[in-house]
């Protein structure tokens, strides 16, 4: 295989995990009969992708929000200075490795939302854009989510020693349950 068709492999694998984080979340600890039949369907082909659902334990069911989102990225909890480098690392990270979120924002949503970030690019000095998947088995945290009046604490990313200030998600597509 060449590294050229490899690169290939892994977005294509990444789009399909998309889509599974799409089209389930989690919505408990415990994993139902049925939730395990819709994702072995849905991920046939790939060990890989079945195993992510697997340990992520998606529901069969859920609500999903796609759009863009921004965030500012400082030096210090004070959030005065720009991180620069935290910032252009963290984008550097998601172009490359993509970043599934097992537990997005549970200090604003509480328990159950799966965050899918794809893509990021600077869009200010200070503002990364990242492009998201996310999906909750309950309707109301994706309500929540794409609420432009829903405001986020800073939170510290250990990674990248940075701490964040998510803006408002820009929801363009939602879907329901079928």
């Amino acid at each position: 295989m060449t590294s050229s068709s490899l690169v290939r492999g892994i977005r294509m694998a990444s789009l399909v995990l998309a889509t599974t984080v799409t089209a389930a979340s989690v919505a408990g600890c415990t994993v139902e009969a049925r939730t395990v039949t819709r994702i072995t369907s849905t991920t046939q082909g790939s060990p890989l992708l079945a195993e992510v659902a697997r340990q992520i334990a998606l529901p069969a069911k859920t609500w999903t929000a796609s759009g863009t989102h921004t965030a500012k990225g400082y030096t210090t909890e004070a959030a005065k200075t720009v991180n620069v480098e935290g910032m252009k690392a963290d984008c550097v990270n998601i172009n490359i490795n993509k970043k599934l979120s097992a537990q997005f924002r549970s200090d604003v949503f509480g328990p159950g939302m799966k965050g899918f970030f794809y893509k990021c690019q600077k869009a200010a000095p200070d503002t990364n854009r990242y492009w998201f998947t996310i999906s909750s088995a309950d309707r109301t945290q994706i309500d929540r989510l794409c609420d432009p009046t829903t405001r986020y604490p800073i939170v510290h990313d250990a990674q990248h020693d940075t701490y964040w200030i998510d803006e408002p998600f820009t929801c363009t597509t939602r879907t329901g349950p079928s």
